[in-house]
């Protein structure tokens, strides 16, 4: 299908009404894609039936009413992907021949091959098409799109793709799309976690951080992460707009992934235990930048810790490390 030719007129399906997948699928709906959706959570919906969605109960029931024509998934790990798919009431038990499964959530490269080696044998098509961008990005039609399959099943879903991104990228066979997400997300996080760590330190070395931020950004360091978390690092206030622990999961995939491909992981698995040091204090459901309280809480002594008298000597080694 060209890029320019209509979409079909039937159905398409939407599992997966989350962060990301509400407002990607709001945007299908405001193009005038008629929508069958479904989501664990009902009431998440609503809003979409509202404007003419049509609920169904399971992703098999999904599956049945695309007619053949195109379901996205965009769901939080590989497990639900898989359980949405190929469960009992999954979508590959309900699609017609034919129907293409473009799965928008961020997996492993070799869980996005595994699924389409699976549904291959009933006739369904997949594509992996993880996205870049945040919730706000994704609102406004924003989001890059990594896309791994066919060029023709990446073609079929390019008008589709095009109603909520800027650029659609095809990187080559089912997995490269992943692949990209996993290389993207270890920039991004990573490169986030080394900027809390280096407020933490401005902080123990009694620099302004306001002013730290802004020469940051003013010179060699400047980054478009740093300047779009930069009020709520000064403020330490944390609103989800990726959430930490999906971050934490990201960075596992990523390091797996290099392990698979024989690649170094070394900044993967410590930006992941930053992240986890964050779940770990309870910041899980708070945005990813949230690695900040748990840089700033690094090499701080325990009450337990703590020496009982100013003559206690002080234990060797650097904090922190």
């Amino acid at each position: 299908m060209n890029p320019d030719t209509p979409p079909p007129s039937g159905p398409i399906g939407f599992v997966g009404l989350g962060m990301m997948g509400a407002p990607i699928a709001e945007r299908l709906a405001a193009a005038g894609v008629p929508l069958v959706v479904h989501n664990r959570t009902r009431a998440k919906a609503d809003a979409l039936v509202a404007r003419g969605a049509v609920w169904a109960e399971t992703p098999r029931a999904v599956g049945r009413a695309a007619a053949g024509h195109l379901v996205f998934t965009m769901l939080t790990d590989a497990r639900a992907v898989r359980a949405t798919l190929f469960g009992r009431s999954g979508v590959a038990a309900g699609a017609a021949r034919g129907t293409l499964v473009v799965d928008l959530s961020t997996i492993g490269p070799d869980e996005s091959r595994a699924n389409a080696a699976r549904l291959r044998p009933r006739g369904l098509r997949y594509v992996d098409a993880p996205v870049g961008g945040s919730v706000d990005a994704a609102a406004a039609g924003e989001l890059l799109v990594y896309a791994g399959g066919e060029e023709e099943d990446i073609d079929r879903a390019r008008p589709y793709l095009e109603k909520f991104s800027r650029r659609t990228e095809r990187l080559g066979g089912v997995g490269s799309g992943t692949a990209m997400k996993l290389v993207n997300n270890l920039v991004t996080i990573a490169g986030l976690a080394v900027a809390t760590e280096a407020l933490a330190l401005a902080e123990r070395l009694g620099l302004a951080k306001e002013r730290v931020v802004e020469l940051l950004l003013a010179g060699g360091a400047q980054s478009r992460m740093l300047e779009a978390k930069r009020d709520g690092l000064l403020r330490r206030e944390y609103p989800s707009r990726f959430k930490l622990v999906l971050a934490a999961k990201d960075l596992g995939l990523v390091e797996r992934a290099a392990r698979d491909a024989g690649a170094g992981r070394r900044l993967a698995r410590e930006a992941r235990r930053l992240a986890e040091e964050g779940l770990r204090a309870g910041h899980g459901d708070d945005d990813f930048s949230a690695m900040f309280e748990a840089a700033l809480a690094r090499g701080r002594p325990s009450p337990a810790s703590r020496p009982e008298s100013p003559t206690t000597p002080s234990p060797a080694g650097e904090p922190g490390t």
